[in-house]
């Protein structure tokens, strides 16, 4: 019987490391094309339109806390936009909202509010404490 060499387990091991990685990043609803990241203010917000969730993140770069005050879309919102979410957000913290289908943290809607077919005309704005900040759909 053969022994199996150092490189062919080590092989099979980045192997199976690189499909447990794309399956996680797949069910964490990474946009296909993610968008650059918009700062204002020391805070940070970055849309996935694409996803599934669609995705919109928001961070304080800031030394102090801040307070998002709403989350909506930019083109055509809908009638019920922008979404009143109200969270405080303590210095170096992250929080991710979601809408679409598969949405289940920090949910904004069930339905999805990004316009696939506009491009940059498309993305989120989101009002905090410290000003508006918007990022553009890829």
């Amino acid at each position: 019987m053969r022994s199996v060499s150092y490189v062919s387990i080590g092989l099979i091991v980045g192997v199976l490391m690189l499909f447990t990685l794309m399956a996680t990043v797949s069910t964490w609803g990474a946009s296909p094309r993610p968008a650059e990241a918009a700062t204002s203010n020391g805070v940070t917000v970055n849309v996935a339109c694409r996803a599934n969730p669609e995705v919109t993140w928001v961070k304080n770069n800031r030394n102090s806390r801040i307070t998002i005050r709403n989350v909506g879309s930019i083109y055509q919102p809908r009638s019920n936009e922008p979404f009143r979410v109200g969270r405080i957000l303590r210095p170096g913290r992250a929080v991710r909202f979601e809408s679409g289908a598969a949405a289940d943290m920090n949910v904004l809607t069930r339905q999805y509010i990004y316009n696939n077919d506009v491009g940059t005309r498309e993305g989120a704005r989101v009002k905090t404490s410290v000003g508006p900040i918007v990022d553009r759909c890829g």
